[in-house]
């Protein structure tokens, strides 16, 4: 998890983020289980910091967690690593591990906020544009970009976009259709995948709790380097696309037909051979509804076909006239059943 999210829980908790940030920071924590198990451990040491001794343990387990966490931090893939702490600093951690009083956790508290804010120094605020559950958004960026975000994604904008390179951070799908500028790079960060551009049109779908990261190129050419490692730098040509598995940390490049993959901007629902795993994903994402798979036999199941902008009920029934399933709503989600043909 990176800078970015933990200064935004720490926002959260100060209560000085915004209503958007707010509704994005609770979608997360209910889908991104990395996410939320960092929130609780900051907001055991947050509520440590009133004298209430029965936090003080749990509030110390949390500490410990977020130190180890604190060091894992990486830096984006084109910026170099932050300077180290000084020999001080340094001297302090073994005795933030196993401070138990309330007083110094609310100091430890105050140097994991410090620790974050020394990474991010260099790195103005963000601009965040999020878009929630069945909601899509164009984005103007100041170059004369301009991205469109897929429903339940967030692009955060970074505050020195257009100095010497324009940096974009990536959490779900966008379809970029990029201002060409040689002179300033236009870069898409999303987890350990960067794509870099001068000027094209591409897709990127990166949902946090999906297991692949996909670029689809359109036109113009990219450059997709990943886990910082030049050694597999992948160039894309019109036509090809990226997919890059977050389980293993291989890449391969293939073919793709455009409306599959950018179908979403005209509100068309797309199923390419998904496994119902991925399908339930995309209907929930779509129609903000919560999607469940009640029957195991469903992994197994393959789905093609394009939905052109009708409601979730009809596409249900639709796919029930082609397929041996069935589906009911309960407590404001939706229950799938049954086999593949």
């Amino acid at each position: 998890m990176d800078e970015h999210h933990y200064l935004l829980i720490i926002g959260y908790l100060e209560g000085k983020i915004s209503e958007e940030e707010t509704q994005y920071l609770l979608q997360k924590v209910q889908t991104d289980k990395e996410f939320s198990d960092a929130f609780e451990d900051i907001a055991e040491i947050w509520s440590a910091r009133k004298p209430v001794p029965s936090n003080t343990i749990k509030a110390n387990d949390a500490l410990n967690r977020l130190s180890k966490k604190i060091d894992q931090l990486g830096t984006p893939s084109n910026q170099q690593a932050a300077p180290k702490p000084n020999a001080i600093i340094l001297k302090l951690r073994p005795v933030l591990a196993v401070a138990a009083s309330v007083l110094f956790l609310a100091c430890a508290f105050w140097f994991y906020k410090t620790r974050i804010s020394n990474k991010t120094a260099n790195t103005l605020a963000f601009i965040e544009n999020h878009t929630p559950p069945g909601q899509k958004k164009k984005i103007n960026l100041p170059d004369g970009t301009i991205v469109t975000l897929n429903a339940s994604s967030n692009l955060h904008i970074a505050g020195n976009f257009d100095d010497e390179k324009r940096e974009v951070y990536l959490d779900g799908e966008a379809f970029f259709d990029v201002k060409r500028n040689p002179q300033k790079p236009f870069i898409v960060h999303t987890g350990k995948v960067a794509t870099q551009v001068l000027g094209t049109h591409f897709n990127v779908s990166a949902y946090v709790n999906d297991s692949n990261i996909t670029v689809s190129l359109v036109e113009g050419k990219v450059q997709v380097d990943m886990n910082n490692d030049l050694s597999k730098r992948v160039i894309l040509d019109p036509g090809k696309q990226m997919i890059y598995s977050k389980s293993d940390g291989q890449a391969r490049v293939t073919d793709f037909i455009t409306e599959d993959i950018t179908g979403w901007k005209e509100n068309k629902l797309v199923f390419n051979y998904d496994n119902w795993t991925d399908a339930a994903k995309k209907l929930s994402r779509w129609y903000g509804v919560p999607v469940k798979l009640q029957d195991s036999t469903l992994l197994r199941c393959k789905l093609k076909g394009t939905f052109d902008n009708i409601p979730l009920n009809k596409v249900m029934e639709q796919i029930k006239m082609v397929s041996d399933i069935s589906w009911k709503m309960q407590d404001k989600a939706m229950i799938i059943s049954g086999k593949c043909n």
